[in-house]
């Protein structure tokens, strides 16, 4: 498998929302993971679009509305139209979490630590919010954390739910994974967890 890994930016604050490829690259559309629709659902169907790739799993690291507010749109680009899959694609979110939906018809899992999903593995790493989730490919040294690690900072814990003792924990023990993992953060530039560590 390649690692190439895309990046949209999305809605007013600039989310990441990443596209990344599943399974071996073919001429046939690609399945994928989409994490973090944010924003400007057409923005995110276009760039799927010209890659053909398909979500097969979209995840959401938290609740809230700058990283869910394209769902519904693509969740419905993906269950009829020119280039509809044969099966929409699942979507994952912690339950604690859940209650930032705000359409309770969507068809939503709930996942939790230590779950596996595809090549993922969910680490629970509250803080941020109280379900925040990381993302882990341990083979491909890939993760993607959402709003609770970012490059040289951490994400805010003045809103409701966050917990600044939490978040403190969950990047402690994100900082212990393997030097080498690149870190794929909801906002700005990927980082190493090797030059977090170094940051301090």
């Amino acid at each position: 498998m390649d690692k190439r890994i895309e990046c949209i930016v999305v809605g007013p604050i600039a989310t990441n929302c990443w596209l990344y490829p599943l399974g071996e690259e073919s001429t046939e559309k690609r399945p994928c993971a989409v994490i973090d629709p944010g924003d400007e659902a057409e923005k995110i169907i276009s760039g799927l679009k010209q890659l053909n790739w398909v979500p097969r799993y979209i995840f959401l690291t938290h609740g809230h509305w700058d990283h869910i507010t394209a769902l519904p749109d693509l969740l419905n680009a993906f269950k009829k139209g020119p280039f509809a899959d044969e099966e929409p694609p699942k979507v994952y979110i912690h339950r604690n979490d859940s209650n930032h939906l705000k359409d309770n018809t969507l068809p939503i899992d709930h996942y939790d630590e230590g779950d596996t999903i595809g090549p993922f593995k969910i680490l629970h790493t509250p803080g941020h919010t109280q379900g925040s989730v990381s993302i882990y490919d341990e083979q491909t040294a890939t993760l993607f954390t959402g709003d609770t690690l970012f490059h040289g900072d951490h994400g805010r814990t003045d809103l409701p739910g966050g917990s600044e003792k939490q978040i403190r924990q969950s990047l402690k023990r994100l900082l212990l994974l393997d030097g080498e993992t690149v870190v794929y953060p909801g906002h700005e530039e990927t980082t190493t967890i090797a030059e977090e560590k170094h940051q301090g």
